[in-house]
């Protein structure tokens, strides 16, 4: 695992100390050496840190270089890179790095088209430098498990693992105001678009190639094909065997792995196949709440860890020393990033790097096979959807968004998933869909945003889930659901949370649930096998049931939360108060200062729960309130959603 950076500027190479700090601001990415590389006629430059995991030679070290000249930066992991070796040395090649990297550089100095992407299991972004046709070639993985960052600049291009490694190259960037909507309404940014108008994630799946000044974007991933298993039986046996599969693949590693060991469904079933299946005793990693129960799942990781002799390790929190992190947390995010769990997960990859350099997580389970709340409440809604044509819907729900509320108390937490619920029951389909994913809600946000213009803002984000969604088969409906979250809130919001998190520590992580073969397995698979009734993750636990404790078989999903909503009524407020009144430029601009205090104190005093929201809000003020001096302005432009450089070309 590494950070790579570096741009293209056919009118020259800019000052060296560019490129140097662009490298530097991604140490945290790759600990383990930092290297740079220039093409002086063409005006390219890469530049590369190294976190040592496969090959821990000098051999393996990036930029990889060949006459020509072509270039290689790479951050991620191949898993199949052993087969893929095999067959280039049965070809003709040589190898002097026994690594992935110089597997990949082999398929891209016989291709340097890319055309071998399909043949590639792994997670992985890369940049590739064609001299002799003058390209820049950008790659990311099917399901966006490494980010990668690009923008247009001087007639060239720049790209980055993360935002800090653009900055200094880019300057007066202007704030992308739907961005922050965006942020506000879902907790996180749709890809294409950033937080910046000039900068732009490549989309999970998608190459970008630079050429002559011109950016092309076009989409890898062949289209997902039809279910071919038609029996449930068949599906639990091939279940079992691909997700085996795919974890012992990513126990290949030259230094120590470990597992993310929650206690919960899907670390369990990791722990579980790494332990039967690994060849090696296994290290578990948890934390835990001895003094909040709530909170705690010690005693179910332990449970597991007990069962599979694993080296296990927890560390105990308390609620005040996961605030305490607040600070180290905001300071790594060079974009605002909406969700709170970063804090525990951050926490969880402190402990587990002082231990290993690699650890398995059980990171896309629950968007695979159902494992969130929503979705069975989605499906129960949906029997009761006429309610929504009848004359008391509209009263009845104005009603029930008014009743004041605080989710942390069991009454609360009810009351907020009825009016989710409620929402859920909107007569038109893409605000009904959308509601389901959304932190804020229409009345929250006309409270908090500025401007006559929000309604169309609301609009191009159902717009843009809508479009991810596509047009379901009526009776399938929520596979279509988490075909969207696949590609929207996993990538850009879970997948997020982990790469920014583990490599702040220079921790890698893997997620055998992401292996391109689970999801081609699971995805087509009739939704009733993943929700049965009211049972979320039917096909995966009775998969795996007898390597499971018993007390886990039934227990219900508890997310990776904190408890944000008391903090903000209490230590917190202030906090949260001074940002809302210091802030210049996005309040009284693109949001309301007032509407905003207004929300605050409202949830202090209990009259409202609104804890996603002011979090969201706060992430993004104290983002700005750090980088301010650099950023123009902001710039207003909701439906902008086809310019060329984002236009997706399905080969």
């Amino acid at each position: 695992m590494c950070g790579i950076t570096g741009y293209v500027r056919p009118a020259g190479l800019l000052d060296p100390d560019v490129l140097d700090r662009m490298t530097a601001s991604l140490h945290h990415r790759g600990p383990d050496g930092r290297h740079v590389w220039t093409d002086v006629p063409a005006g390219a430059a890469l530049g590369h840190t190294r976190l040592k995991v496969i090959d821990l030679s000098a051999a393996a070290d990036q930029p990889m270089v060949a006459d020509g000249p072509l270039a290689l930066v790479y951050n991620g992991e191949i898993y199949n890179f052993a087969a893929l070796r095999a067959e280039l040395v049965a070809a003709g090649a040589s190898f002097q790095s026994t690594g992935d990297t110089a597997v990949l550089f082999a398929l891209c100095r016989r291709d340097p088209a890319c055309e071998f992407l399909t043949r590639l299991n792994g997670m992985f972004a890369f940049a590739l430098w064609d001299g002799r046709t003058r390209t820049l070639t950008l790659a990311r993985d099917r399901t966006g498990v490494k980010p990668l960052l690009y923008s247009e600049f001087d007639g060239g291009i720049a790209f980055a693992s993360e935002m800090r490694g653009l900055r200094p190259i880019l300057r007066d960037l202007s704030i992308d105001a739907h961005a922050v909507i965006q942020l506000l309404t879902l907790g996180f940014i749709v890809a294409p678009r950033t937080i910046f108008r000039e900068v732009r994630k490549l989309a999970p799946g998608c190459v970008a190639r630079w050429h002559d000044g011109r950016t092309r974007v076009e989409r890898w991933v062949p289209p997902p094909a039809a279910a071919t298993i038609r029996d449930y039986e068949e599906a639990r046996q091939r279940l079992r065997d691909t997700v085996r599969r795919a974890v012992v693949d990513r126990l290949t590693a030259d230094v120590p792995v470990g597992v993310f060991l929650s206690g919960g469904i899907d670390s369990s079933i990791v722990t579980a196949m790494a332990a039967i299946h690994g060849g090696r005793r296994i290290r578990t990693y948890s934390v835990g709440f001895p003094n909040d129960p709530a909170f705690d799942e010690t005693r179910f990781a332990q449970a597991v860890a007990e069962r599979y002799a694993t080296d296990h390790t927890v560390l105990p929190l308390s609620l005040n020393e996961i605030r305490e992190a607040i600070p180290d947390v905001l300071e790594h995010l060079s974009e605002p990033f909406a969700d709170s769990s970063a804090l525990p997960t951050y926490l969880l990859s402190r402990l587990t790097r002082r231990h290993v350099t690699v650890s398995l997580s059980g990171d896309g389970a629950d968007e695979l096979f159902a494992g969130y709340r929503r979705y069975a409440a989605a499906r129960l809604v949906e029997r009761i959807g006429w309610l929504a044509k009848t004359p008391l819907y509209r009263p009845a729900r104005a009603i029930i968004e008014r009743v004041p509320t605080k989710r942390e108390t069991p009454i609360g937490s009810r009351i907020s998933q009825l009016k989710r619920a409620v929402r859920g029951i909107d007569a038109d389909r893409r605000r009904r869909y959308a509601n389901w994913m959304r932190i804020t809600d229409d009345r929250t946000l006309r409270t908090l945003a500025d401007g006559d213009g929000l309604p169309a803002h609301v609009a191009a984000i159902e717009a843009c889930l809508w479009e991810h969604r596509g047009e379901p088969r009526e009776s399938d409906d929520l596979n279509a659901h988490l075909h969207t979250e696949w590609t929207t809130s996993l990538p850009d919001d879970m997948l997020t949370k982990v790469d920014l998190m583990s490599m702040a520590v220079g921790l890698e992580v893997r997620s055998p649930f992401l292996d391109y073969r689970v999801a081609e397995l699971v995805a087509p698979l009739p939704s009733e096998w993943k929700l049965r009734g009211l049972r979320k993750k039917h096909l995966l636990i009775d998969a795996f049931r007898d390597e499971l404790p018993t007390l886990l078989h039934d227990r219900p999903k508890q997310g990776f939360e904190v408890p944000v909503g008391p903090w903000l009524r209490g230590p917190l407020y202030d906090w949260a108060r001074s940002l809302i009144c210091e802030d210049a430029g996005l309040m009284d601009g693109v949001l309301s200062r007032r509407g905003a205090l207004r929300l605050l104190d409202a949830h202090r005093g209990g009259r409202g729960d609104y804890t996603s929201t002011l979090w969201a809000l706060a992430a993004l003020l104290d983002w700005h309130r750090r980088h301010a001096p650099s950023v123009k302005n902001v710039c207003d432009d909701p439906g902008d959603y086809s310019r060329r450089a984002d236009r997706i070309v399905t080969s």
